[in-house]
């Protein structure tokens, strides 16, 4: 019961950062409820998925500080401070490795990265909602349904917002 209480509160986030207004405000709904999908996770002994729900909570930490003046000394040790963050991501993927879906874990986390790195509101949804297909395939896995529900969201909203955004084609004059 814990796991699956866990497992909703995490959920409750992954259902709502996306409509969040700003970069930061995005961060902040991601940074409350990643504790819920850490334990969901550490209770089933999935550990490179709790690990590496760790390590993005603490990089989403650090990239709240990456909004500011480029050449500013705080956005300069944030992205130092980032980068020197990525290499536990490796390590973490090579040290709890449980089989093949530890990969799809690590190629879901590598995507949240590059996404949170981005400043821009948009290439920050964009990439942070594409690492929901790689992290699918991992729940699939390891049969985890709060993670899968997230993710199927995950990729129907981003699916959603993408077609939003295309320019739709003008229909043609039929001849008569």
């Amino acid at each position: 019961m814990l796991v699956g209480l866990c497992g909703a509160w995490g959920l409750a986030g992954s259902l709502a950062w996306s409509f969040a207004r700003t970069r930061r405000a995005m961060l902040a709904v991601q940074i409350s409820t990643a504790p819920g999908f850490i334990l969901h996770w550490a209770l089933q002994d999935h550990w490179t998925a709790a690990g590496m729900t760790v390590l993005t909570m603490l990089l989403a930490f650090v990239s709240a500080a990456l909004d500011g003046p480029p050449d500013g000394r705080g956005v300069r040790l944030a992205r130092a401070l980032y980068l020197v963050a990525l290499l536990p991501v490796a390590a973490l993927a090579a040290w709890s490795w449980e089989g093949w879906h530890s990969f799809f874990a690590a190629l879901g986390t590598a995507i949240a990265c590059c996404g949170r790195w981005q400043t821009d509101k948009a290439r920050f949804r964009a990439l942070i909602l594409a690492c929901s297909v790689p992290w699918f395939v991992h729940n699939l896995a390891v049969g985890s349904v709060p993670a899968m529900a997230s993710d199927l969201f995950l990729m129907g909203r981003g699916a959603w917002l993408a077609l939003r955004r295309a320019p739709v084609a003008p229909m043609a004059a039929s001849a008569a």
